[in-house]
């Protein structure tokens, strides 16, 4: 399938009732990253499902909790992806010298 037409995916979705924080991991020439979308989940007149991104002054304190949450998965993936790398270059960097030319 031709990438453009692959939805992106969040590739995790915090809730907390009809708020949640969906995480997503993005590429760009320097490496991954990640960005977070809040919002609120709420039925039309019609029936069908939307999202807003607005929050009445009640919902507040629980959207930054969830901002709370994403902000912490953000920072214990990428410390993993930290060890990961780290790992990777000491497995490498120890060759022994019988293979080394």
């Amino acid at each position: 399938m031709d990438r453009e037409t692959v939805p992106n995916s969040p590739i995790e979705t915090l809730r907390d009732g009809r708020l949640k924080a969906s995480l997503w991991l993005n590429e760009n020439d320097k490496g991954s990253y990640y960005t977070v979308s809040l919002a609120k989940v709420y039925e039309d007149r019609d029936g069908k499902l939307k999202e807003t991104n607005s929050f009445s002054a009640g919902e507040l304190l629980r959207v930054a909790e969830l901002a709370r949450e994403a902000h912490g998965e953000i920072r214990e993936r990428n410390r993993e992806h930290a060890i990961e790398r780290r790992v990777e270059n000491q497995s490498t960097k120890h060759v022994p010298e019988r293979f080394q030319r």
